[in-house]
Parts: structure tokens; C-alpha cells; sequence
């Protein structure tokens, strides 16, 4: 495999637009470690682009962003990119699915169809933000406390290390964020949002080989 990133992320919706922006921060990171980085954003997050780019670039990691069910993943306008069922040119990669539930059915489907190994949810991912900070989701605290831990994932993969280190990362950093907002000098907002990056943290599930890595 190259030594190559796909990400897709949708912009159609108050969810997906947080997770646009937040991605851009992984795409920065992985041009410094000098990935080529295929950007389907927008309208370009259609299943057309998505089959193409597989097909002939062969990207090492894919890092989809979307909103998804037990057996899909879409992309702009909610359009199926990968569902169970249906093949896709997946076999080699490692695949971080930022969406809900996809851990449940599609992520053990995908190792069946090659996939070296699938990061993603077995349950919804939950998003807490400051409905204040709508228009800068890059300025919003408290959807940091949910974003940056799932970025981890994707900027461990990027540096070569495997599977499970970056599922380790990302889950210790919720931990501690977690820790943070059940504090006694906590805000009452953060005590209460709380119990959704809980639910982040437990339902983020690893399939397939928990030592592989874009190098292999």
C-alpha cells in the first residue's frame, strides 16, 4: 500500500459539518508526514468519487466521516459509500469510520472483504458542541473534548503505528477527557455531556488485526 490517505466528509448537515472541520486538522497532519491525501469534501463525498479513488489510487487508510447505520456508511446527502453486501476495493486498507453504529454489522463485514482492520462504533458516536460555536466548529471546547480523541486515530495510524496503539490513544485521551468533566469544578454542562463521550468510549471497537499498519 502507498503511503496514502483517503477522507471523506460530508458537509450537509449541523453533525457533519462539525466533522468537516475537524478532519481538516487530520488532513493537515497527514500532508506534514508527507501522505498523499485524497480530499473528498462536500459534494465531492459521493459514491462515484469514493469507488474511483479506491480503485486507482489504492489508499493505504481510509477515514470516513459521515453519518451511517448497522450496515452503511454515506457520504453527502446521506449516499451509501460502503454497505454490507455490496463489494467495494477495500482489501489492504485500515479503515477509521467516524460514524454511527457501523462497528455493529459493516466493520465486521469489511475485514471478511480484506480489510486489514476496521476502527469504529458499535453504538451511536455522540457529539457534544456549544450551540454558540456553531459557525467556528474549530473554536468549540466542548467539541473538542469529543473530536480531538477521535482524530487520534487516524494521526497515530499516520506515523506508522498499529491498529491497537491507535485505538489506545484514542480511547485514553476520552478517558481523560472524560475524567475532566465528571470534575467537582466541572461545569454543570460538562457533567451532563459527559455520559455521551462515556458512551464514545465504550462502544469504539476494533476489528481485524490489531497489529497492522499502513506499512505493511
Amino acid at each position: 500500500m502507498s503511503k496514502s490517505l483517503l477522507v471523506t466528509r460530508s458537509n450537509h448537515d449541523e453533525a457533519t459539518k462539525y466533522l468537516y472541520y475537524w478532519s481538516t486538522l487530520v488532513i493537515k497532519a497527514a500532508k506534514q508526514k508527507l501522505f498523499a491525501v485524497y480530499d473528498l469534501a462536500g459534494k465531492k463525498a459521493n459514491k462515484k468519487n469514493f469507488d474511483s479513488y479506491l480503485k486507482s489510487k489504492k489508499p493505504a487508510i481510509l477515514f470516513l466521516n459521515g453519518h451511517g447505520n448497522a450496515t452503511t456508511v454515506t457520504g453527502q446527502g446521506l449516499e451509501p459509500l460502503l454497505e454490507t453486501g455490496k463489494k467495494s476495493a477495500v482489501s489492504g486498507t485500515i479503515i477509521y469510520a467516524r460514524s454511527c453504529d457501523a462497528g455493529i454489522i459493516l466493520g465486521k463485514t469489511l475485514i471478511k472483504d480484506g480489510v486489514k482492520a476496521f476502527i469504529g462504533y458499535n453504538q451511536k458516536f455522540i457529539l457534544g458542541y456549544d450551540s454558540e460555536k456553531r459557525t467556528r466548529p474549530l473554536t468549540d471546547s466542548m467539541a473538542k473534548l469529543f473530536l480531538a480523541p477521535s482524530n487520534l486515530v487516524v494521526t497515530a495510524l499516520i506515523k506508522g503505528q498499529t491498529a491497537r496503539k491507535a485505538q489506545d490513544r484514542s480511547r485514553q485521551a476520552m478517558l481523560k477527557n472524560y475524567r475532566k468533566m465528571t470534575a467537582a469544578t466541572a461545569s454543570y454542562r460538562k457533567r451532563y455531556v459527559a455520559r455521551w463521550l462515556w458512551s464514545n468510549y465504550k462502544s469504539q471497537v476494533l476489528y481485524g488485526d490489531a497489529a497492522a499498519t499502513f506499512k505493511d
